[in-house]
């Protein structure tokens, strides 16, 4: 295959593009200029010059392209980035898929179009209801790949990524820093579950989509391949700091209740309170189940979640993000 990848220089487009290129397709990332690509082009990675947001570049990017798998996404930032980038982002791609005529268009959605979860088993038919404007531009980006494959024949696969832990995961670094400093604590006793997921595994799952034949149209979870609470989670960041293990706090229901409550004024007026959603990753009860995923894509989530976390945390200590605690 040749592949384009979107959004390679970011934490699982880098891992997804890498797991290609070591699996000998041609890769191709689609790089914004003045990104870093070095380790890309290093791992024998095309990397090309081009925005999402740019019709043109993407039509170049695709020439001779059997594949895509388009991950590039704004994280943050205004409502309006979010749906140039990702709504508006996903279509151009989309798109350009449909004129270059590839053999299939995988987008890399995200578990939280399901919003806020306390409870249940989370699967492809599971009730979707984002709670924050990048959950629903990721949800409207969603309907966008799908329409395109029941309207204008675009082979695309949508796969749904639960909760990411490895090496260059950005996104638990205040938490870490919280635990090397003793700060956080627990909301409630942290028996609730969290889906967490080793990047090399999601990466595996969606060069799985990729490749596997007669699955054009379907969406698939990429989800844990073990069960893991709040508590466990929070105990091996603590371990790989050399931190005490973040103490039971207060009671989780106002927690919840303020959540929940904010999920409907998100629904009813497009707004979310960034403060209230901090604390989602400590109350939230989440499980997702990827049976369909392995019995029609033979993924295998195999990595221990405390080997991705050690992994993780190693990273932060040697990028001095995060430092270990030390006794004397």
């Amino acid at each position: 295959m040749r592949v384009l990848v979107t959004g390679a220089t970011g934490f699982i487009g880098g891992a997804v593009a890498r797991r290609l290129a070591h699996d000998g397709h041609d890769v191709r990332a689609l790089a914004r200029p003045h990104a870093d690509v070095r380790s890309l082009v290093t791992a024998g990675i095309e990397a090309v010059d081009g925005d999402v947001r740019d019709r043109v570049s993407l039509g170049v990017a695709m020439r001779g392209c059997s594949h895509v798998v388009h991950l590039a996404a704004a994280k943050g930032g205004s409502t309006a980035l979010l749906d140039d980038v990702n709504v508006r982002g996903t279509a151009n791609a989309v798109d350009a898929a449909r004129v270059a005529g590839v053999q299939r268009f995988v987008y890399g959605s995200t578990m939280g179009v399901h919003g806020f979860v306390t409870g249940g088993r989370l699967d492809e038919r599971s009730p979707v209801r984002p709670n924050t404007p990048y959950r629903r531009a990721k949800w409207e980006a969603e309907r966008i790949a799908r329409d395109a494959h029941a309207h204008a024949g675009v082979p695309v696969v949508v796969a749904r990524i639960s909760t990411v832990v490895g090496a260059g995961a950005m996104g638990w670094v205040p938490l870490a820093r919280d635990v090397a400093a003793g700060r956080l604590r627990l909301i409630g006793d942290g028996s609730n579950a969290i889906d967490l997921v080793a990047v090399n595994d999601v990466a595996n799952g969606l060069v799985r989509c990729t490749t596997v034949p007669d699955i054009d149209g379907r969406c698939y979870v990429l989800g844990a391949g073990e069960e893991t609470t709040v508590a466990c989670f929070v105990a091996m960041v603590a371990r790989a700091l050399g931190a005490p293990a973040p103490r039971p706090g207060p009671f989780a229901v106002p927690y919840r209740a303020a959540l929940n409550a904010s999920a409907l004024a998100f629904r009813a007026t497009g707004l979310a309170s960034a403060r209230v959603h901090d604390r989602e990753v400590l109350v939230a009860d989440k499980r997702t189940s990827s049976e369909r995923a392995r019995t029609e894509l033979g993924y295998d989530p195999s990595t221990p979640v405390e080997t991705a976390v050690r992994a993780m945390i190693d990273r932060y200590v040697a990028d001095g993000i995060v430092q270990r605690v030390t006794t004397s």
